[in-house]
């Protein structure tokens, strides 16, 4: 016990260093650090922030700029809490602005550090309204790289009633600027160090005359009632580059818009501001759709808030010229749309809006249940999470181009006063992708550095007809404090951590997007856009060729080729045919494989027990235990008799090529036996002609086989979907083969294209639209044809020989 009384308690004394890491090393790009000190001026409740950079070949003469008229610092505020690096009382749960009642854009406790990852010295100067002086501060990055505490580490800064002074008087200037004299002093000996401190305080302060203090004379901010005027001197040779290549290749660039509008600066706030805007107009929406009940608001009042921006950079200006930011100038027009919400539960209520054809707009609902949902999270967040992992309820806005066709980005031109369509697809290059909105801003790099977050490329590479990628949609997530603060931002301001509720929000928004695919994928196929897909099995009719030669005359020795180019051609077409043929072969057999897993799972569980059993009887056969050892017995004949049962079901899919008698009403109740399990459990019956069971075809069987799988395949997915029981039947009808169902009825503008490959109305990730493709592609070389039909009790599928009408 008394050893234990003389534990002593130790503290973290940190470096001077760790505030150059925490800003300068963990900004990226220079547009986030300015992001930062923007959301800084929201959060006080700004109306307005202004942005300007001012380049010079002569580093300690480029400097930049950032205002806002928000609520100003007290002097225990910039000397107190400012100074506090991750201490931010922004980060209670839910708090709010003082004026407007803001969520806050941050909570991190470092973006006050941000500016330091932009200049050598950074000045904050600040006034609250009911105050006569201003209280400034200046922060010189260089102190920071001694080796000290930074507890050692301290600042000029006071309070003053005319702030230009901090520019011009050489007193105040020897205080702000003592390492840039330190470092010009080096060069000197000490009898000549107090005259040329004179002489270099003097060229300061020529040097701010001609730069910062005539700019803030022409922005008309040498002074202001309240708010927050941040100077950054001495931008890094870094900085200076990036804003000279940017602007530099603006002025050679072919653009319908501002050049300046393409650089990543105007960019980054542009889609920093452009979902504020938006999230009214979608809650808006929403509301109105009757999807959400209430609208979720970031801010009490009406959430004004403008950012203007300035740089001697762009060409042919005179003075200072505040250039609005504006939001994304395309998201008016669009061909397809998908917005909606996620709720709570990770269900996905939605609608998806058709635009493509001037003639016919129009609006579908959709719905994705979370069961439904193909959840590609990594488990192994789990173990790490903390219990936050519910992403919370969160709304989203997709806007889709048909980016490809000519027509079409013409069209989109003329609706937003562009002259080309090429003009339309620069614009429209400068703001693709898919963005994120917390609070109202947008959080980087979505969309932006970070394009395709949710791997949409991939996807499209695995089947480009019905994906979409980036460079076709323009679009935003919205989240909202306190309901999904579970996603977390980063420390570097550069994304959400990979946790389970930022994987859900991947994964969820991977679904939408294969919804709005496949459903893109049907309206292109049924209107004839695009490459306009082809049946797979009709053939070019040679014999009308080698007639219309005969017609024309055509030389003999052309004929004679052409009739052997022919049959060369018609042998490869078999040999492509009988390949196809193998294929669908597989990819049925990996089909009916699966579901043989599934129902052999419970008799096999059955025999293993019965094994047992018998093991641990066999050697006490006697009148006591008789009975049992025989039930036992029998239980293992059943067990092994639903295993013959499954083989036999598989028998006509072992790929067989000849044809011979078989009776297809036992090939159909083969197939279904395959999902005995899942019939028994939604309760769907199976009806068969009984007139059939002596119906006997000669024919290949497994065609047969195929038709009916992928037929009773699709019945069983849709009568499970619904909450009554449902039935499956078998019957002839002038000399056809009907299989229907109780189920929906298939969609009616698709009906005629659903054997076309890759038409499905299925939402899975996994649904092809394959199966009835294969059907009809094997049928047609066995000389069937198949059509489907919605009937009074529901779809139905008709099998005839293509010789009867």
């Amino acid at each position: 016990m008394g050893e234990k009384n003389k534990i002593k308690r130790h503290s973290f004394q940190p470096g001077a260093m760790s505030i150059i890491q925490m800003g300068e090393e963990l900004i990226g790009h220079p547009s986030t650090a300015i992001n930062e000190l923007v959301k800084n001026g929201y959060d006080a409740d700004a109306l307005s922030s202004k942005v300007y950079f001012h380049y010079s070949d002569i580093p300690e003469e480029a400097f930049a700029v950032i205002f806002d008229d928000g609520n100003g610092m007290d002097s225990p505020t910039l000397f107190g809490d400012w100074l506090k690096p991750s201490v931010s009382s922004k980060r209670s749960v839910n708090t709010k602005s003082e004026k407007f009642k803001r969520n806050f854009l941050g909570s991190k406790g470092i973006g006050r550090l941000a500016s330091m990852a932009l200049g050598e010295s950074v000045n904050v100067i600040t006034r609250k309204n009911d105050t006569d002086d201003y209280n400034w501060i200046t922060v010189n990055r260089e102190a920071f790289r001694e080796e000290k505490l930074l507890s050692e580490i301290n600042f000029p800064g006071d309070q003053i009633s005319n702030f230009i002074s901090l520019f011009i008087d050489n007193d105040i200037l020897q205080e702000r600027n003592q390492f840039e004299l330190q470092k010009k002093l080096r060069a000197y000996q000490p009898k000549d160090k107090e005259s040329k401190t004179e002489e270099i305080l003097n060229h300061i302060v020529n040097r701010n005359k001609n730069g910062v203090i005539r700019f803030l004379q022409s922005a008309e901010l040498e002074s202001f009632s309240k708010g927050t005027l941040i100077v950054i001197e001495s931008l890094d040779d870094s900085i200076l580059k990036i804003l000279r290549d940017e602007f530099t290749q603006t002025e050679t660039s072919e653009t319908p818009i501002e050049p300046y509008k393409t650089t990543e600066f105007y960019k980054s706030l542009a889609t920093l501001i452009t979902p504020l805007t938006l999230n009214d107009q979608i809650q808006e929406e929403l509301f109105k759709k009757g999807i959400i009940k209430e609208k979720k608001a970031v801010a009490s009042k009406t959430n004004n808030f403008a950012i203007e921006f300035a740089t001697n950079l762009i060409p042919e200006q005179t003075g200072i010229e505040w250039l609005p930011i504006e939001p994304i100038p395309v998201q008016s027009v669009f061909d397809y749309r998908v917005y909606g919400k996620v709720t709570n539960e990770g269900d996905v209520n939605g609608l998806m809006a058709f635009n493509r054809l001037d003639n016919d707009p129009f609006e579908t609902e959709f719905t994705i249940l979370k069961k439904d949902l193909d959840n590609d999270e990594d488990p192994q967040l789990k173990l790490f999470d903390d219990k936050r992992t519910k992403t919370g309820e969160y709304y989203f806005d997709i806007r889709i181009y048909d980016i490809g066709e000519k027509d079409n980005l013409e069209k989109l031109a003329g609706k937003i006063n562009l002259s080309t369509g090429s003009q339309f697809r620069r614009v429209f290059k400068n703001f693709q992708g898919l963005r994120i909105s917390k609070n109202g801003f947008g959080v980087k790099p979505y969309g932006e550095e970070v394009e395709d977050w949710i791997e949409l490329s991939k996807a499209r590479v695995q089947n480009p007809g019905q994906n979409v990628n980036t460079n076709q949609i323009l679009g935003y997530v919205f989240f909202y404090s306190p309901e999904n603060d579970a996603l977390e931002e980063k420390t570097n301001r550069e994304g959400f951590l990979e946790n389970s509720a930022f994987s859900q929000v991947k994964s969820t928004l991977k679904n939408i997007f294969s919804v709005l695919g496949k459903r893109r994928y049907n309206y292109r196929l049924l209107h004839g856009l695009g490459r306009v897909p082809t049946s797979k099995h009709d053939r070019p009719d040679f014999e009308e060729y080698l007639r219309m030669l005969n017609e024309y005359n055509a030389d003999s020795r052309l004929l004679s080729y052409s009739e052997k180019f022919m049959k060369e051609v018609t042998t490869a077409m078999d040999n492509i045919e009988e390949s196809l043929s193998f294929s669908e072969r597989l990819a049925s057999l990996g089909s009916g494989i699966e579901l043989v897993y599934h129902e052999m799972a419970q008799p096999i569980s059955r025999l293993r027990t019965t094994k047992s059993s018998l093991d641990l009887k066999k050697d006490k056969i006697n009148e006591a235990v008789r009975d049992i050892f025989i039930s036992d017995v029998n239980s293992l004949h059943q067990a092994t008799d639903v295993l013959v049962e499954l083989r036999g079901s598989l028998q006509p899919a072992i790929g067989r090529t000849r044809k011979k008698n078989f009776i297809p009403y036992n090939t159909f109740l083969k197939v279904c036996n395959l999902y005995k399990s899942d019939m028994e459990e939604h309760r769907i019956s199976i009806t068969a002609d009984e007139r059939l069971k002596d119906y006997v075809v000669n024919d290949l069987e497994y065609a047969f086989w195929i038709t009916f799988l992928n037929i009773i395949n699709n019945a069983v997915y849709w009568l499970k979907k619904s909450e009554r029981p449902g039935e499956i039947k078998l019957f002839m009808e002038q000399n056809a083969f009907v299989i229907s169902n109780s189920g929906p009825f298939i969609n009616e503008d698709l009906i005629e294209h659903i054997f076309n490959y890759g038409v499905t109305t299925r939402s899975e990730k996994n649904a092809t639209g394959l199966g009835l493709a294969f059907t009809q592609s094997i049928l047609s070389r066995n000389n069937w044809k198949i059509k489907a039909e919605n009937r009074s009790d529901g779809p139905a599928f008709i099998i005839k020989k293509s010789n009867y009408e």
